[in-house]
């Protein structure tokens, strides 16, 4: 089967079932924040994100001048290390819930109260708030932190979070930007950017361009400076296994780097969701597609929500024609994330599959209407009438119309971005949808042009005859 029939928006890489650029990345990134924040989308839907203050000097700067001596009383510094260690309780044994999160930020904000410069304690005000997706809450108190600090670098970090979570990625990267100048030892900002990086990098594709060098280049000098400080961090090998894993197709010796640094992940955390995830691309590239689907399945395992990892299970059982697995995982996906258009089309792939050709219509549709612009959905649509509806219905005019059906389809996905070999094979399915249809016309008027049967003879009739 071809890989436009199958999934085509897959058909940008070498097969059908590798996710299409950018979304591994978004799940690198993505389960990361998770790690970092809180679980729930949101933060700045509307609106203009205020830009980072100018960070001038790093907090780590070792200058002629001393900050400041802050006069903390004991009792106030007693306070926030009561609440700094309960939190770190509650944070190891997962237990938060919306009342644990007001709980804490009440606590936070008391020191506050008593010590309005205490810049840790209002930032994990904004913390408390952001284990919870409370980001409403969380941004007012990270933006008040920076009022207090500009360069207070892990306020600027996660703010830089919540923005990427809104779909304000510019924004992000700029904030992201601000906490490495304010404390260049910052972990989640460093493997945030190297990982928008990668996302660059595949939007561009071509290793032989210089923006794309220029940005391995950086993403690289990211991760190490991060292991430079944290050896065992798993997200920064993740990352750094991917970055090698880009230019493959052209030096297939990054292959062995990549698994090298997986590898490394692996020995500090192999239950690591967004690594296992990693490890099923590498299995892609290497077209071993039954360690691939092993990789991705674990993956879900170690983390239901992760909707990429979803994803693509789904895709490879597809090829599997594992229509059921396919079609139970790719709905949870649309569950976790409504707006997946990828999703949309591999359910409908998998309802074809299952036979229900109409609910695979509507899960195009659902597609279509989600991004009008992209031009999947139509051709499954097309593939839908022509091959699945149109040969096989009895009625040959009724036929006719949903051949036209098919066509137009077709001819929509024609003005969509499209390669030149997804522009031919359209073309070639339009050519045979013509002759098709000229083919049961002229079957059907010769069959309107043929003289009626004989009737059959009665014994009335030969008896009439002796």
């Amino acid at each position: 089967m071809k890989p436009l029939s199958f999934l085509s928006s897959l058909s940008g890489l070498s097969s059908p079932v590798v996710p299409a650029p950018g979304r591994v990345v978004a799940a690198v990134l993505a389960a990361w924040l998770a790690a970092c924040g809180g679980g729930k989308p949101g933060a700045r839907s509307a609106g203009d994100v205020p830009p980072p203050p100018t960070v001038d000097r790093s907090q780590n700067a070792v200058t002629g001048k001393a900050e400041p001596k802050r006069d903390v009383s004991n009792d106030t510094r007693k306070d926030y290390e009561t609440a700094a260690q309960a939190f770190a309780a509650t944070d190891k044994a997962r237990g938060w819930n919306d009342a644990t999160c007001r709980q804490f930020a009440d606590r936070f904000g008391a020191v506050v109260r008593a010590h309005a410069e205490l810049v840790e304690a209002q930032f994990m005000i904004g913390l408390s708030y952001h284990r919870c997706g409370m980001v409403d809450d969380a941004e007012k108190a990270y933006q008040q932190a920076i009022r207090i600090k500009p360069n207070h670098g892990a306020s600027l970090s996660n703010l830089g979070e919540l923005y990427y979570r809104a779909g304000k990625v510019s924004e992000a990267r700029q904030y992201w930007d601000s906490a490495i100048k304010a404390n260049s030892k910052l972990i989640g900002a460093r493997v945030n950017v190297a990982s928008l990086e990668l996302e660059q990098m595949r939007k561009i594709n071509n290793p032989k361009d210089a923006s794309w060098k220029k940005l391995e280049e950086d993403a690289r000098f990211n991760l190490s400076s991060v292991l430079g400080v944290a050896s065992d961090n798993v997200a920064a090998y993740t990352v750094y296994g991917l970055i090698y894993m880009e230019g493959w197709q052209t030096n297939k010796n990054r292959l062995d780097l990549a698994k090298l640094l997986l590898d490394e992940a692996k020995k500090r955390n192999d239950k690591y969701a967004p690594l296992q995830n990693a490890y099923g691309l590498y299995y892609m590239h290497r077209a071993s597609l039954n360690q691939a689907l092993q990789a991705f399945s674990a993956a879900v395992e170690a983390d239901p929500k992760f909707v990429e990892a979803r994803l693509n299970v789904g895709l490879v059982t597809l090829g599997f024609r594992k229509y059921d697995l396919a079609k139970e995982m790719l709905s949870k996906a649309i569950e976790l994330d409504p707006k997946n258009y990828e999703a949309y089309i591999g359910l409908g792939i998998a309802l074809r599959g299952l036979k229900d050709l109409d609910g695979a219509e509507v899960q195009y549709k659902k597609a279509r209407d989600l991004d009008p612009r992209r031009g999947e959905a139509y051709y499954n649509l097309g593939v839908l009438y022509k091959d699945f509806r149109a040969s096989k219905s009895s009625d040959l005019a009724a036929s006719i119309g949903t051949y036209k059906q098919a066509k137009d389809q077709f001819q929509q996905f024609l003005t969509t971005s499209i390669n030149a070999a997804d522009k031919a094979e359209a073309k070639e399915q339009i050519a045979l949808i013509d002759k098709t249809v000229v083919q049961v016309q002229a079957f059907m008027k010769a069959q309107a042009n043929q003289p009626p049967p004989a009737p059959t003879p009665t014994p009335a009739d030969a008896s009439k005859a002796n």
